[in-house]
């Protein structure tokens, strides 16, 4: 079996606005307390750093990881707010549109709605990317992305509200698809966003784990107890800026979908 995947999620205090060249440095920096720790994927927020392409590919090459960031795409003479991935040469692999917009978001940086979902190519597995309540909040993206084959889903967020909502809503959305999960928020912060304050709730960043058993027997003695499936969130940070490293079994989720399915009856 594949060995695990080791993730670094970055728990920025950005600037007080997002757009401030000062969150790319506050990028950089973090990431250089990344330096050794032979990571396969690092993730930022949403909207963090904002911009820093050339910069951050340039950080990905030197940590030879991958790189998740929320950036906000410049194209055609639209802004969108996507996740962009950057292989371990630095290279730009894909970028993720948010298809789900709030007033905030379209009225204080004008980004338009982004559409479709498609899975990028690791190394490691299959990657998706959705952002915030693309994810969380709504079937759809977690749904395509799945059948796509993806192995692990990145749910770069950043919450004014419904932040403890957050690891319920990811929670269902990775027992439907029997999906190992990742969510990174911002630290608790201010923002100013279109000349008013607004507090962002930080913290909760996660990692979900559905089980990998060894054999049917072994997954029968699991779903006898599961209940309110807590034991799959194997992290949750504090509201404090911090890096947190958690190891997830792609593998194993990827064998057994199948079964889970068959098992609870969910139509794919």
């Amino acid at each position: 079996m594949p060995p695990p995947v080791k993730i670094i999620l970055i728990q920025p205090v950005p600037a007080a606005y997002l757009d401030s060249p000062e969150n790319v440095d506050r990028a950089l920096t973090l990431l250089e307390r990344c330096r050794g720790q032979e990571a396969d994927l690092i993730c930022f927020p949403e909207y963090f750093p904002f911009s820093g392409d050339a910069a951050l590919a340039q950080a990905a090459r030197e940590l030879k990881a991958y790189l998740v960031a929320g950036l906000v795409e410049e194209s055609g003479g639209r802004r969108y707010n996507t996740a962009t991935l950057f292989d371990r040469e630095g290279n730009l692999v894909g970028r993720q549109r948010k298809c789900t917009l709030g007033n905030l978001e379209r009225k204080g940086f004008g980004v338009t709605p982004g559409s479709g979902y498609q899975v990028l190519e690791t190394d490691f597995g299959r990657l998706g990317l959705a952002v915030c309540i693309d994810f969380w909040g709504q079937p759809e993206g977690a749904r395509i992305l799945t059948d796509q084959g993806a192995d692990l889903v990145v749910n770069p967020s950043i919450f004014p509200i419904l932040r403890g909502h957050w690891p319920q809503g990811a929670l269902v959305r990775a027992f439907d698809n029997y999906l190992p999960v990742v969510g990174v928020n911002t630290a608790s912060f201010v923002s100013t966003i279109a000349g008013r304050d607004y507090p962002m709730y930080g913290g909760g960043s996660f990692a979900i784990q559905p089980p990998g058993p060894e054999d049917g027997a072994e997954l029968s003695r699991l779903v006898r107890n599961w209940d309110d499936l807590q034991d799959w969130l194997i992290l949750r940070t504090d509201d404090g800026e911090q890096l947190a490293t958690i190891h997830l079994n792609l593998a194993g989720p990827r064998f057994w979908r199948a079964v889970i399915w068959e098992r609870f009856g969910i139509q794919r």
